[in-house]
């Protein structure tokens, strides 16, 4: 049986260039409004350091990982360890790849959605959609849609050629 998975992180230029200006805007705050960065015991230079690296190590640690196997499939956005979805196959209705809008149908990237329509994307405009049997749609966003898509539909076959056999 065959195995997909993907690794992804937030690779968006923007990003990071919104990251970088704001680390700089923080850190020249800093800088004239203390002792250059010298005085170490200035709670204002430690708040503002902390305020300029987490956001940034925050999105340099976000993954998102994929797994497509014989059980079904497993998505986890880290570090949130309360993302973790998985989707059994008996529990697909649907499953294929598509290109999607990020902005317009999910609000942008990251973990996305109201109600029965949710995504999970790091990067991107092309994603394995699931519909579940209660009707649910789950987007994951792939930068491998051809390896994806082989998957799905060897997994598929094998489900519906066993279901077919009673």
């Amino acid at each position: 049986m065959r195995v997909f998975e993907e690794r992804q992180q937030f690779n968006q230029w923007w990003l990071y260039a919104i990251l970088g200006a704001v680390l700089v805007i923080i850190l020249l705050a800093i800088y004239k409004n203390t002792d250059g960065f010298m005085d170490f015991n200035n709670p204002l230079l430690i708040l503002g350091l902390l305020a300029a690296t987490l956001p940034i190590a925050l999105v340099l640690w976000m993954q998102l990982k994929t797994r497509i196997d014989r059980e079904g499939i497993k998505v986890v956005y880290l570090p949130f360890g309360s993302s973790k979805k998985f989707f059994p196959w008996e529990e697909i209705e649907e499953c294929y790849v598509r290109k999607y809008n990020p902005l317009l149908e999910y609000g942008g990237w990251g973990m996305r959605g109201i109600g029965n329509k949710k995504a999970y994307n790091a990067s991107g405009n092309l994603g394995i959609q699931i519909v579940t049997r209660d009707k649910k749609n789950f987007l994951i966003g792939t930068q491998q849609p051809g390896e994806a898509r082989a998957v799905i539909k060897n997994y598929i076959h094998k489900i519906n050629t066993q279901s077919n056999k009673y």
